[in-house]
């Protein structure tokens, strides 16, 4: 809609309430003039017929405007208008009381005044008018005929006069019959003489050709006349017998006489009377027709002017309710700045006033709560950011064991996904992955009534099995203060992850350990062997062949032993101590090709490289240290297989590099696998623990040595049998050996410490046993 639309549309709604009453009032003055018209019988028909087509001009228009006001009602009824419903009832409900009264009076009224009409036609008043008026007549009959009499008379003694003494003569004969005037007229209807009452009177009144024409024909004439003033008066023409005129004709004679006042004006009443009954009489059927519609739009201007003012008073009297559901639309939607304005000092406008008191009270408590709220909102998101932050895993638990928050480290301890984790409760997830179970099984019956109280905390070290490892932890629930509900308590449970406490509390006793054990047990073995030596150099020559071999056997025996507890020793030397690590910037995919290179044909149990990266895996290490590492590790599998035998197929030991990307940071993950039987169970708790070894000859201090070189370099280590975690079993070494033996998992931050563009993906392998490529298998070893 233009601007000129919108503007013409606010003028015709301001312009409609004027016009219309300047309309109503038009018709009003309508009405009267119509009711005033059917007074008078002798009003003209144009005029009437004008006054109602202007009625009806105006009527239509009113009911134009009532047919515009139930519009809008109805589209605003439909829209849900605030105060549309109440102001079709208040509409409905004044048009009802006006209607029903209006139409009560207009059947009456039109009744009565067809009955009145219809009485006014009765047969006795009719005769009654007749009667009347031959009343009337026969009273100026008997008059006539005396003053017909009286001109006769007058006649006779007017005849024999002279001319010359004619107008005395008629003159003192007027006084004598008592007549008004009279006038003897000759030929031609010339005045010979004339008397009259009256002495201002010049000219007599002439007589009509039709009274003049009986006289002259010799019969006489009577009539009535009206006179000057409008009274009647009886004329009378009567001929002269003698007489002529100088000229030979015959002269007649008029008299005029006055009828009594009294009279004169009750045969006038009767006559005006039965002409105006007469004439009722002839417009009967008009006038009960003239009256209905008179009625008629009596009726309708009443009944549109009382619906047109029912709106308007509907819409006055409900505005301020309008204005009170839209405000209170307005606060239901969070708008508390409205202000309605109070132009009433009635009830409405006091509710009116108390809704802005209202509105302003609740906004300022909506003021205070959204500080209040900033306020718990900045608490909320310290602790939270404080939560997140902290390294012990923090979960909420409903009343009902229902997880409802947890920070990103208790997803990282319990290794679970966070959609899984806080859409379940704790039974839940502890169904859905079986190495939580000792972790519900300490907690879950304490949840609940048989909770701790508010102030209490409950305490349980458990030990899991994730895809990180196995673990430990410490677990602490507490019970959250209830806020009024009793089921809107619940839990808080803190997570700690202590296996790299208790670890490093077993690996410092174990370096003490052994360091006293290096000291304790090298300084006896270097005597030891030297007596044996000297033993062997002095003595064996002079024995005799007898006893030569005995000696020698046993001689030999304390060597070699004492060179194993030498080499036992040194080990002891290397867990315990703290070499100096030398940092620097090395190609970990060339350092564990070269190291798989040195077992070219050296071992029955094949090892294989499988890089699935190209090109360098830069990470910041000490060559020696990690080449160290890949000895132990590719020594320990290879034994296993020469001890223990492969599950399926030939022996073999793979190796597997990849970039992986954890916690946002990416990782080369080295990854050492055979198809041996894999680690026994009950070993995985404490495989690099020292002296945790399953062989007899073995020191069990290997993979000791590869957990501290790991955590050297800041790295993570993680050892599985690859048949108890198959969905861990992703790269290309689990591929290939089909989810058989043992794994060894290490992880090193790259050098950068970004994820780069990296192409993870299997390549061609070499054999480095016999040299020959392994095509068939998609692998590719280092030379």
């Amino acid at each position: 809609m233009t601007g000129i639309a919108r503007r013409l549309q606010r003028w015709v709604r301001r312009a409609i309430a004027p016009i219309s009453a300047m309309v109503v009032v038009l018709l009003l003055v309508l009405l009267y003039l119509v009711s005033d018209s059917l007074r008078a019988v002798e009003q003209p028909e144009g005029l009437f017929l004008a006054l109602l087509g202007i009625s009806a001009v105006g009527l239509l228009f009113l009911a134009m405007v009532v047919l515009w006001h139930i519009v809008r009602l109805i589209r605003d009824y439909r829209r849900g208008t605030p105060g549309a419903r109440l102001t079709a009832r208040l509409v409905v409900t004044f048009v009802a009381l006006s209607v029903v009264p209006v139409a009560i009076v207009f059947y009456f009224s039109l009744t009565f005044v067809q009955r009145g009409i219809d009485s006014w036609f009765d047969v006795q008043v009719e005769q009654a008018m007749t009667d009347a008026l031959s009343l009337s007549q026969m009273s100026f009959d008997g008059r006539m005929r005396q003053a017909l009499e009286e001109t006769r008379r007058a006649a006779d003694e007017l005849r024999d006069g002279g001319s010359e003494l004619i107008a005395l003569e008629l003159s003192q004969v007027r006084r004598t019959t008592g007549a008004e005037e009279m006038t003897i007229l000759g030929q031609r209807n010339l005045i010979v003489a004339s008397s009259s009452e009256d002495a201002t009177s010049i000219v007599p009144a002439r007589a009509d050709e039709t009274a003049l024409a009986h006289a002259r024909s010799g019969r006489d004439f009577i009539g009535l006349d009206p006179g000057g003033d409008g009274d009647l008066q009886i004329r009378v023409v009567v001929p002269m017998e003698a007489g002529l005129t100088s000229e030979g004709g015959k002269r007649v004679l008029q008299a005029l006489f006055d009828v009594p006042d009294e009279a004169n004006q009750l045969s006038k009443s009767v006559q005006d009377a039965f002409n105006d009954y007469r004439e009722l009489v002839y417009l009967h059927t008009s006038l009960k027709q003239t009256f209905t519609l008179a009625l008629t739009l009596a009726l309708l201007l009443s009944l549109l002017t009382a619906v047109w003012l029912a709106f308007l008073a509907a819409r006055k009297l409900l505005s301020p309710i309008r204005e009170l559901a839209a405000g209170t639309q307005a606060v239901a939607e969070g708008d508390y700045s409205l202000r309605l304005p109070v132009d009433r000092r009635d009830d409405l406008g006091q509710l009116v006033q108390s809704f802005n008191t209202m509105t302003a009270r609740v906004r300022r408590a909506h003021e205070v709560m959204r500080e209040l709220q900033e306020l718990a909102d900045k608490e909320r998101d310290y602790l939270d950011t404080v939560i997140q932050h902290l390294s012990s895993g923090v979960l909420t638990l409903s009343y009902d064991g229902r997880i409802i928050s947890g920070n990103s480290a208790a997803q990282h301890i319990l290794g679970v996904a966070s959609d899984e984790l806080f859409e379940g409760s704790l039974q839940a997830v502890c169904r859905a992955h079986a190495s939580l179970l000792p972790l519900c099984e300490a907690f879950l019956d304490r949840l609940g009534a048989a909770g701790p109280p508010p102030g209490e905390t409950v305490e349980a070290q458990v030990r899991i099995m994730n895809g990180s490892g196995r673990k430990v932890l410490l677990a602490r629930l507490a019970a959250l203060p209830p806020d009024g509900d009793a089921d809107a308590g619940g839990y808080v449970m803190v997570l700690e992850d202590v296996t790299a406490l208790i670890q490093a509390q077993r690996d410092a006793a174990w370096s003490e350990v052994a360091r006293r054990l290096a000291h304790e047990i090298k300084n006896p073995l270097t005597p030891i062997g030297l007596s044996a030596e000297r033993l062997r150099r002095r003595i064996l020559p002079q024995l005799d062949e007898g006893h030569a071999p005995i000696l020698d056997r046993a001689t030999a025996t304390i060597i070699a032993q004492v060179d194993a507890m030498k080499q036992m020793v040194n080990e002891f030397a290397d867990y315990a101590r703290s070499p100096q690590v030398s940092l620097e910037r090395l190609d970990l995919q060339a350092l564990a090709g070269q190291t798989v290179e040195l077992y070219r044909g050296n071992t029955a149990v094949k090892v294989r490289f499988l890089p699935e990266v190209d090109g360098a895996v830069w990470v910041e290490g000490d060559a020696n240290r990690l080449r160290q590492l890949l000895h132990n590790l590719i020594r320990n599998a290879s034994q296993a297989l020469d001890e223990r035998g492969a599950v399926e197929g030939e022996p073999v030991v793979l190796l597997d590099l990849r970039v992986v990307g954890e916690a946002g940071h990416c990782l080369a993950e080295l990854t050492v696998a055979d198809n041996g039987p894999g680690f026994p169970a009950e070993m995985l708790d404490r495989l690099f623990e020292p002296y945790a070894t399953t062989r007899p000859k073995g020191s069990g201090l290997g993979l000791a040595i590869v957990k501290k070189i790991v955590e050297e370099h800041a790295g993570a280590v993680h050892a599985w049998n690859a048949f108890e975690q198959p969905e861990n079993d992703d790269t290309a070494a689990g591929r290939r050996l089909a989810n058989h033996g043992a794994r060894v998992t290490i992880r090193l931050p790259l050098e950068s410490g970004r994820c780069e563009a990296r192409d993870n993906r299997r390549r061609e392998g070499i054999d480095v046993e016999t040299g020959r490529q392994g095509g068939d298998h998609g692998e590719t070893g280092i030379s």
